[in-house]
């Protein structure tokens, strides 16, 4: 148990000291860290479901979600204190040195750098979800190609346009969008 919590504790350790981007940018490193604690693409896609309505940080969620699921109570404040760590820690550090270096030429280029990385990550963490939450239970990516409308669930992909249609052309709040989802999704999945 507590070596489980050690290692929960550096995993999440890591993506606090790389997660460069927010939340979304270290979805992939977060999926590629559940993966080693058997956190499945449903559970993964609950989480993302659950961080639209839970308040904080998706990497808290995220950390306090799967150390729970894999050690209970000490394995979330394992991994949720090892996530969190690194920011604290460079933050100090940050403050110290941010007048000395404001104007460096290498650190304006290594964001430059970081920034186009950070969107690639989250092209593919959406992708990456996408294909868990959009496809029929057991069906697998590259049934699209021999049954696409096998593969796909037409609800699903319904639920998410009807959703990104009223976000970006409409300007909905995301949290109403996400309680009317969660509220339309209950009554299809239920009676249909």
């Amino acid at each position: 148990m507590a070596l489980n919590c050690l290692l929960l504790f550096y995993s999440f350790f890591k993506i606090g000291v790389l997660g460069f981007g927010g939340g979304y940018a270290m979805i992939s490193m977060l999926m590629v860290e559940c993966e080693k604690y058997s956190i499945s693409a449903e559970q993964f896609a609950d989480l993302n479901a659950l961080h639209m309505i839970i308040p904080g940080p998706l990497a808290i969620n995220a950390a306090t979600y799967v150390g729970f699921l894999n050690s209970g109570f000490w394995g979330a404040v394992s991994a949720t204190a090892g996530v969190c760590a690194p920011s604290f820690i460079l933050v100090a550090l940050v403050m110290h040195f941010i007048s000395k270096y404001r104007d460096s030429s290498a650190l304006n280029g290594i964001l430059s750098g970081v920034r186009p990385a950070a969107v690639g990550l989250i092209a593919a963490a959406t992708v990456t979800i996408a294909g868990g939450v959009l496809l029929r239970p057991g069906m697998v990516a590259s049934a699209i190609f021999s049954d696409p409308f096998g593969a796909v669930s037409v609800t699903a992909v319904c639920v998410f346009a009807a959703a990104a249609v009223a976000n970006i052309r409409f300007k909905v709040n995301p949290i109403l969008l996400t309680v009317l989802a969660g509220a339309l999704g209950a009554f299809l999945y239920r009676f249909l």
